[in-house]
């Protein structure tokens, strides 16, 4: 019986290790926009009780259009329990060519017991091209197999090495 009051007293005495809860925040979009365009971000926290967190990103690359976030800006809060993953939804216009990241800067996320959770964050960087590049990279595959007009006759016999054709017809079609 004495073993047993002395194991307990050693029991009580060693501090207990805790687990802290994790989650993820993640800012996901296509990899490439054509400047002028439109490129829509989504920021999905997973996890978490509670947060507040803001995103970044460069403003001579991107213009905000539209934000789900608090007040239509890059903030998001959520101070209430019970709806442990989010999802934000931002648009942005890209400006000029290049390369940025856009990024969630800062946070803090709590569980539902209101402990601080471990969080790793993925950002996601962006590369803007003009639409000349975007079109650069199309296949330069353009040999085709046959080429007709339903009803009329080419000007000349189909050549796969050949691109310009012309198609007589009657000036009320």
């Amino acid at each position: 019986m004495k073993r047993l009051k002395y194991l307990l007293l050693l029991l009580l005495l060693i501090p207990t290790l805790v687990n802290a809860a994790s989650g993820t925040i993640k800012v996901s979009s296509s990899s490439q926009v054509v400047v002028n365009n439109t490129i829509t971000v989504t920021v999905t926290l997973s996890s978490g009780a509670s947060w507040d967190m803001d995103l970044s990103y460069d403003k001579n690359y991107l213009k905000l259009t539209s934000a789900s976030g608090e007040g239509g800006g890059t903030h998001m809060v959520n101070t209430s329990t019970g709806k442990p993953n989010r999802t934000y939804t931002f648009k942005f216009k890209a400006l000029k060519t290049g390369s940025t990241t856009i990024k969630v800067s800062s946070y803090e996320v709590y569980a539902d017991n209101m402990t601080e959770m471990n969080i790793t964050v993925s950002n996601k960087t962006i590369n803007i091209i003009t639409q000349e590049q975007l079109e650069a990279s199309y296949s330069k595959d353009n040999y085709l197999k046959s080429l007709s007009v339903t009803g009329y006759d080419l000007n000349k016999a189909f050549d796969k090495d050949e691109s310009n054709y012309s198609v007589d017809v009657p000036e009320d079609i």
